[in-house]
Parts: structure tokens; sequence; C-alpha cells
């Protein structure tokens, strides 16, 4: 098990308690000093599963005279130890603690290893202003045990099938006295380099140096250095390849340590290591690691490939998945925090809500991921991964707005098991309660009684009737597609809003507008469809009338001669639909015949129809389309 908490939103850090700090803008940090001294202490952090090994890091901007103090404690046997000093960040750099054991456990260094497992952690941070103000951007806490999978995930092709060319650095470019010590401070200078920062070997070096230990491999130490440049820098220990896969396709090249004996990683530069750093910077077709060993004799030498078994054994196994993550704060993913975000084409907060408002784009859900290209103030710029579009950049990609950064946690969203499939689901955790919207996906961690016990991506659990969450078969069913029409019903009756995709709203009579309700609809199915009308039918299979089934898609184009489609409704079969029906206001019930003034049996995908809906009778082409 390997588990990294990071704050780095006003959601991860809700229910921590700050004293003499101002909250920032999301653009610039976390917090910042307001007084001459402060403390932020976090909540409790659950973990996924006990942990023996708890490596901590941080990244603050620190004036001369200024300091932040990192501690930690952990709980073992339901007992919350003593804080343990990890470390103290100033101007001059990071110094680790004189090392101190007790029954629990001892900081060896940069990571506090556990006697006994514990299964909680908290943070305590302790500020001095000095003659600036302390800008903290960022905490990290990783959790491992002991455990790894004997097998890499198996490959598959994507945007880390990459090289992202980094400029090579030996290590033995550097003075004699430092040059077999710093294999970490040259994979830092390769890194800093990629973001546009030019450093030599020795001044990354003595910058990032441990004032404690002395050490040039102090993993919060290295992390800090990066982040006095106002880059997003933090420790972490990484669950697989795929994670560094999903680094790379962000544009990050990643620094990891390793530990091998002879034979076990063929193509070193050295036969034999009890601890190295190197920088990740690509895949390979077949899925191999494209590495930047700074051990490498000369820089024609640094760049090599290490086949994907061998790397994940001195890396994920012997190392346990220990990594730097370093680089721009962009692009960069985040999860949706809240029960519902809006999605909006400017940063501009609205103070009441108009069905009509066509600046309103989307929702997402809670634990949908979105990718954050941007910053201005509490905004940021996303594009939402589960819902694609294509028009706006003429190729598939997720759909692109501005959301508030309230609403982010940095936390990934678990893997998933059930999803919400009634319109609103009330969860208890503790004495909070937490409502969701149909759609919603969560892992289920044990049922019981009637009742599931579902994890949260604060790492806490909460109970949920157990028929509120349903489980999408494998392959699709006859039940699959009566359950999608169940899901539309939900909403019968509600009206049309613009950009709608939610059964949380404001006010309960608010629905969805039509793709939105397919959207939601598919969800219940495990399939993500395009967020607008006309994408979906982009993705959809063509269908004639004879093989239309229930659950399947009609398409209305915007008028007889366009191509583009502005509206989609859900066949029910026979000549049934159910829709959110803008020229209605609402979401409801409609036949072919009263739509069009002609039965389904009177018409093939493809053909020119008169929509009777409107005051004045529109010419459409009508198509039909199918996910299954």
């Amino acid at each position: 098990m390997n588990h990294t908490i990071l704050h780095r939103t006003a959601l991860d850090v809700s229910g921590s308690r700050a004293t003499g700090l101002d909250r920032l803008p999301f653009a610039d940090g976390l917090y910042r000093t307001k007084a001459a001294t402060g403390s932020l202490e976090s909540r409790d952090l659950e973990a996924p599963a006990p942990f023996d090994d708890l490596v901590g890091s941080v990244s603050a901007e620190v004036p001369a005279g200024g300091e932040v103090e990192f501690s930690v404690k952990v709980r073992i046997d339901g007992v919350w130890t003593e804080w343990y000093l990890l470390g103290t960040l100033n101007s001059d750099g990071w110094s680790s603690p004189i090392s101190v054991a007790d029954d629990y456990g001892v900081v060896d260094v940069d990571t506090l290893k556990l006697k006994k497992a514990a299964t909680a952690s908290r943070y305590r941070l302790r500020f001095k202003a000095g003659k600036q103000f302390v800008r903290l951007r960022s905490v990290a806490l990783s959790v491992s045990d002991a455990s790894f999978p004997e097998e890499p995930p198996a490959f598959s092709t994507g945007p880390w099938v990459r090289d992202l060319g980094l400029t090579p650095m030996s290590q033995g470019d550097a003075q004699e006295k430092y040059k077999h010590d710093i294999c970490s401070p040259t994979s830092l200078a390769m890194v800093l380099d990629y973001c546009g920062i030019k450093k030599s070997l020795e001044e990354v070096a003595l910058a990032a140096q441990d004032r404690g230990s002395q050490l040039f491999g102090n993993w919060p130490a290295n992390a800090a250095y990066v982040g006095s440049f106002g880059l997003e820098a933090r420790v972490a220990r990484l669950e697989s390849l795929a994670d560094l896969e999903a680094e790379i396709a962000l544009g990050r090249p990643v620094v990891v340590s390793i530990t091998f004996d002879d034979g076990q990683l063929p193509n070193a530069p050295i036969s034999r290591t009890r601890g190295h750093v190197i920088v990740v910077g690509g895949f390979t077709a077949e899925g191999d690691v494209i590495a930047y060993d700074p051990a490498g004799k000369g820089r024609d030498q640094v760049r090599r490939v290490y086949g994907r078994a061998a790397f994940h054994k001195v890396w994920r196994g012997r190392k346990r998945g220990l990594a730097y993550l370093l680089g721009r704060t962009f692009p960069r993913t985040f999860t949706v925090g809240a029960p519902v975000a809006d999605l909006w084409t400017k940063p501009v907060r609205r103070k009441v809500v108009k069905l009509d408002d066509d600046a309103h784009l989307s929702q997402l859900l809670y634990g949908e991921t979105v990718t954050a290209l941007e910053a201005k103030g509490d905004w940021v710029r996303v594009r939402a991964e589960e819902q694609e579009s294509f028009l706006p950049a003429n190729a598939w990609q997720g759909y692109p707005g501005w959301i508030r950064a309230e609403q982010l946690v940095s936390a990934a969203a678990p893997k998933s098991d059930a999803v919400v499939r009634v319109r609103q689901a009330l969860l208890q955790r503790g004495e909070d309660l937490l409502t969701l919207s149909v759609g919603t996906r969560l892992p289920r961690v044990s049922e019981a009684g009637g009742q599931s016990t579902v994890r949260l991506l604060d790492g806490t659990t909460a109970q949920i009737p157990s028929d509120a969450l349903y489980a999408a078969p494998a392959v699709p069913t006859a039940a699959s597609r009566a359950e999608i029409i169940r899901t539309a019903e939900l909403f019968l009756g509600t009206s049309y809003y613009w950009g709608g995709r939610s059964g949380v709203q404001p006010d309960p009579k608010i629905g969805v507008d039509c793709s939105g309700l397919v959207s939601l609809a598919y969800r219940i199915h495990g399939r993500d469809v395009p967020r607008d009308s006309h994408e979906q039918k982009l993705h959809a299979r063509a269908v004639r009338r004879e093989q239309l089934e229930a659950g399947d898609m009609i398409f209305l184009t915007d008028d007889e001669t366009s191509e583009r489609i502005t509206h989609v409704m859900i066949f029910t079969g026979g000549d049934g639909l159910i829709e959110s029906r803008k020229s209605s206001g609402r979401v409801l019930r409609t036949t072919f015949l009263e739509r069009f003034g002609q039965a389904l049996t009177a018409i093939e995908s493809g053909d020119a129809v008169s929509d009777i809906s409107f005051a004045r009778p529109r010419r459409r082409r009508v198509f039909f389309g199918s996910y299954f």
C-alpha cells in the first residue's frame, strides 16, 4: 500500500486548525503568515490501510529570518503518539532533526519508520515570519507498507509514449569532492533546466544539501529547494508505473529513487547501489522506462532505457515507489470534492441561478477528475476529463471551462465499484451529512444490514443505503437499458437547466439539459459519454429504425440543412421518448407522434421531420444512435 496525501487547495485543509495565517488565493498557494508566528495543524488523515513508513515534505517560500517547523504524529492501536519532528525549513535550506527513537518509531533522517503499523496521521507546521511573510504552497505526507505487486501493471499505449527530451547531466562532471554523492541534486538540476531554471550542479547540490545530516540526498530537503522557486514540489510514494505514465503524459519528468544489486537493472551505468536517484523522462512504445541516469559517465551516457519489469522491482519493490513530483503548477490533475461544481465560460461568480445562462457550460460531480490548466485568483481553467468534447479544439479532449478552486481537492479519486442511482443520496459520515447526486461513483468498502460503507476522497468512510447504489454489469444487458431509462425518469417534471448535469441543485425543481440527462443516465451504466449532443452523436454507433432499442438515443439537427446536432432524447421503446426540452422548459415524456406529427414507424434515421413542439414548426433532421 502506497498512499500520498497532498494539501494544496482550500478544501484539502478543511477541518485544519490555522492560527496567525491568512488564506491565499489558489493561484498563490495555501496560506501566508499574518503575524510573527503562526501554526497549522491538520485534521486526522486516515490511511486506506495500515502503514509503517511515513515521509513528509513541505513547499514554501521562506524569507530571511523566517522558519517552518514540520512535525507529525500517528495513531497506533487507537492511541496517538507524541509529535515527531521531521525537519525545519528556513531561507538557508532544510535541516533534518537529530534522530530520536521511542517505543513507536524513529525519524531516520527523512523517514519516520514505525515499529508497529499506524492507521492515521496528522501534521503540524509552526511558522516564524522573519523580515517578510512566509508563504506556504503545499504540504504532503506519503505513507506505505512493505507490500507491493510482483509484476508491473500491463502496458497500454498512450500520451506517455514519448521522450520529454531533458538535457542530460552527469554527476561525474561535478567537482571531485561532490561527484560521488550528488545523484539527487543532479537529477534536480535536469528537471530545473527542463523548467527553464539554469543552475550548476554544485549550486544545486549545496542549496539542496540537508543542513542537519549534511547528506545531498535528503528527500524533503531536495523537494523544499525546488519549491523555493515557486514550483510544485513534493515527495510521494507512487503506487505503480501507471502513476509515472500519468505524469509523463502531462509533460512532467519524475525524479525517482532506486536500489539494486548485481544484474537487477540491466543497462545501468553502475552495477549496484544502496540508493540512487534518477529522472524518468518517458516511455518507449514497448512500455520500457526512458531514464536520465546521472551516474552515466559523460552526458552521452546519461539517457538510458530500463526494462519495465526490472525497473518495477528496483523502484516500486525496493524503494516503495519513492518519487519527487516537481514542476510547473500546470497542467495538474485535481478532483471535484464538492457534491456538484459548476463549469463556466469565464471566471465570474454568479449571485443567482439563471436557467438559460449560456455561460453555464456543465456541472461536475463529486469524484470527477479535471486537468487544471491555469489559475486566476480562486478560479481554475480546467478540462473535465469525464466529459469529452470535440468542437472547441477540433480534437477529442476533456470539456473546457472555469471552475471555483474551492470545489477541488488534490486527492485522486479511488477506483470505484458502485454509482449512486437515486437522484439525491444522503450519506452519514460521523455526525455530518453529505448529499451526493445520481451518477456519483464511489468505492464500496463493505455492506451489511441494508447499509453500505463507502470510502470518500479524504480517506474517511460514510454510510449510505445499499439500495441507493448500483453496480453496473461488466457486459450490457437488457437490465442495463432499463436502468438508463429509470435514471432519466428521476428528472421528470424538473425544469430545463442549460448546462445542468446533476441531481443536486440549489432548488429541487431545477433539473438538467438534454445532453446532461443522457450523460447522467449513461453513468449509471458505467459509461462516460461526451458532454454535448453533437459530440454524443459523433461517438455513437449509427443504427436504423429496426435496430433501435430502449435506451438508445435520438438526435436532432438545428435545422433541415445543418449538420450540427443541437438536441438529444432517450428512446424508451415503442413510440416513446424522454427528453429535457428547452421549448417546454422541463424534463418530460413524449412520443414521436407528439413531437413530429408522425409515429416512429414512418421515420428513418437521416429523415427530415417537422418539429411541431415549437409554436412555429421547425424542419430538422433526425438521427438514431446507440452506445450498446
